[in-house]
């Protein structure tokens, strides 16, 4: 679905795309979300969908935040610690499976001399193991994550720093999410928002300023080529 009212001018060429990683690129983020569930059950706290969903997409900072109003007295670094056991071992026993389309768009944006960014809450240690594991790191010019900015996601400071560190104009650029937060993110930084829904569908709010709302990253191509973006 593309929204009609967004169209851009003719003389506006998209140059660069900036993806999301977790729930976007790869299928990580129900993991990550039963990852904070059983570090939640380590330590006596309940850590269910309402309080996963407003977590989702946000960065380490904003989560320890949130669960420190949410729980007085908590070890964040011990049950963030959990967390990423669990996910690791989850990881390396089933391995990383990438979305629908991911190599498909990544072909065609490297074939097609787009730029392209990684704009992931994650922290970059991490984003850059996911990428190196699933062989795609070398296709992107550029990563921000979420240890390298002060305001994580629905913020829209990440976007603005990739946009910068790929020295193109905002509004050449779309980025792809699979969150409200994410695509508030995007929407605030001046880019075009395009959602891919994974564990959560767009907010009232967010429907309003989607630029389009795909079922997987490989419609971007057509999108691209058809010059509707």
């Amino acid at each position: 679905m593309i929204n009609s009212n967004k169209l851009p001018k003719n003389n506006q060429r998209i140059s660069a795309v900036i993806f999301d990683m977790d729930g976007t690129m790869i299928d990580t983020e129900k993991i990550k979300e039963n990852g904070w569930k059983y570090a939640g059950d380590c330590q006596n706290i309940i850590i269910d969908d309402d309080i996963l969903s407003k977590m989702r997409g946000t960065n380490k900072e904003y989560c320890k935040e949130f669960i420190k109003k949410k729980f007085k007295n908590i070890n964040f670094e011990k049950l963030y610690n959990s967390r990423n056991e669990f996910v690791e071992r989850y990881l390396n026993i089933n391995g990383i499976n990438m979305k629908k389309g991911l190599m498909e768009i990544l072909d065609f944006l490297k074939t097609n001399n787009y730029k392209i960014a990684v704009a992931s809450s994650s922290e970059k240690e991490t984003i850059i193991r996911y990428l190196e594991k699933i062989k795609i790191l070398n296709f992107f010019d550029v990563i921000v994550a979420g240890d390298m900015i002060k305001n994580g996601k629905p913020n829209p400071e990440i976007y603005l720093k990739a946009v910068e560190l790929l020295n193109i104009q905002k509004e050449q650029c779309i980025g792809i999410e699979d969150s409200n937060s994410g695509i508030l993110s995007v929407y605030r930084a001046g880019l075009k928002p395009i959602m891919i829904p994974d564990l959560e569908q767009p907010t009232e709010e967010v429907k309003n300023i989607l630029y389009a709302k795909l079922n997987s990253l490989i419609e971007i191509i057509e999108m691209l080529q058809n010059r509707k973006v």
